[in-house]
């Protein structure tokens, strides 16, 4: 059964393709019961490499439907079908991502980008308080709704901090997200609190 013919089943109407890689993509589609458009990303687990398999989708999976923020992509449904394929029925932001958002329109004012970076700064200490980090925050993963309010988005490197013993969180090890973007503690592989970036955005 292909993916349309899947979706149609659980309710939706598939649509254009909005992005793709080689083991999973976003297409856009109706949803009858929420009457209203949504994005849906598809994973095909036949096609996934085995780290992804083991550790990033089932923290993914886990972390989704936890998430409720006004200034997150909203998850409304997971599931998956029995030759492997994952499908989650996510917020669709239709304004695009923050990158071509400001390629477009070039340097934002001040009080617009001090607007935006609050909204995101609060969507993110969201995740912190539920010890959630993101892991792989850039521009391409920071989307735009119809009023052009911050959404933030693609968990897939995100997962739930560990405290040892004491009560301290354990540090990361795992180089992930997107070397631009990257801090230099996980380019020189060095074990890195999974929470500092946050403060660094305090702090300044």
């Amino acid at each position: 059964m292909d993916d349309a013919a899947v979706l149609r089943m659980k309710g939706y109407t598939m649509g254009l393709t909005l992005g793709e890689g080689s083991y999973a993509k976003v297409k856009s589609a109706y949803s009858e019961g929420l009457k209203l458009n949504v994005a849906v990303k598809i994973i095909d687990r036949r096609k996934a490499p085995t780290d992804f398999l083991g550790k990033f989708l089932p923290r993914e999976i886990e972390i989704l439907p936890r998430l409720n923020h006004r200034s997150i992509v909203k998850t409304y449904e997971i599931f998956e079908t029995s030759d492997g394929r994952v499908y989650i029925v996510m917020e669709l932001a239709v304004r695009g991502d923050l990158l071509q958002f400001i390629q477009t329109r070039g340097a934002l004012p001040e009080d617009e980008a001090r607007d935006k970076f609050h909204q995101l700064s609060s969507a993110v200490k969201y995740c912190h308080d539920l010890n959630v980090v993101h892991r792989d925050l850039k521009l391409e993963n920071v989307l735009l709704d119809e009023s052009f309010n911050i959404k933030l988005s693609d968990f897939g490197f995100s997962k739930c901090c560990l405290r040892d013993g004491s009560g301290r969180l354990t540090l990361s090890k795992t180089f992930c997200g997107s070397a631009a973007y990257a801090a230099p503690e996980v380019l020189e592989a060095v074990p890195y609190q999974p929470k500092r970036m946050l403060r660094l955005q305090k702090e300044h």
